[in-house]
């Protein structure tokens, strides 16, 4: 389930129009280097545009470039939310809903824009660690409808948790689902625990298995909030 995806081609809309270019290489760039990382100049370049007043014309500036780009991921992300919450709402309706299935629901839906997309998924994260109130901003306006979402469908289960504990506990999961899938190539560099290998492994259906019974650990614990 986490298998690192292929690279994103960083101009997944060759031949579209140039405000769609530049969008696609900026996530390609910004995903891969940072926000900060990459000029406008650089991102015109790359997407084969010739017009250097190309960002300042279409966008405004940078940050009205990354505000396109942070909606074109949420664009991307929405139908594969859709197709995971359709899945939640059905086991819902057969009164078997379980924190789990809602933490799946969440792992599938990033994990299936990891495999389309891999760096938009990596700046997501860059975003939540590195971009301040500026990106996480960007973040609550076009992602939250997943966040709202997700807590809305983990009251219902958790009514003994109070809506302070769960919002805390709601977005340290997601920040965890994100974080973990950029980061994890760090869990392959660990030690093994079994004598005779160097390296720590899990095959992939183990590995996602661990991850969403740790999150839904989480989301499931007691609070003094």
């Amino acid at each position: 389930m986490f298998d690192r995806a292929e690279p994103a081609e960083r101009n997944a809309e060759a031949g579209g129009s140039v405000p769609d270019r530049l969008v696609s290489t900026a996530i390609a760039m910004y995903g891969q280097r940072g926000c900060h990382a990459v000029s406008a100049r650089q991102i015109q370049r790359e997407a084969g545009v010739l017009n250097e007043a190309a960002v300042r014309y279409y966008f405004g500036n940078k940050q009205g470039l990354l505000d396109a780009c942070v909606a074109r991921i949420a664009q991307w992300h929405e139908p594969l939310a859709d197709e995971a919450w359709a899945e939640v709402d059905a086991i819902e309706a057969e009164g078997r809903l379980k924190v789990s299935h809602v933490v799946t629901a969440l792992v599938l839906s990033l994990h299936g824009l990891l495999q389309r997309h891999e760096r938009a998924v990596w700046l997501l994260a860059r975003l939540i660690r590195e971009e301040g109130e500026v990106g996480q901003d960007l973040l609550l306006r076009h992602m939250g409808p997943l966040i709202w979402r997700m807590e809305a469908q983990l009251a219902t289960l958790l009514p003994h948790k109070s809506a302070r504990a769960l919002r805390l506990h709601v977005f340290l999961a997601i920040n965890s689902v994100v974080n973990g899938m950029v980061d994890q190539t760090l869990l392959w560099r660990l030690p093994d625990t079994a004598d005779g290998e160097r390296r720590y492994t899990l095959d992939e259906a183990t590995l996602a298995e661990g991850f969403i019974e740790y999150v839904s650990a989480g989301l499931q614990a007691p609070s003094a909030l």
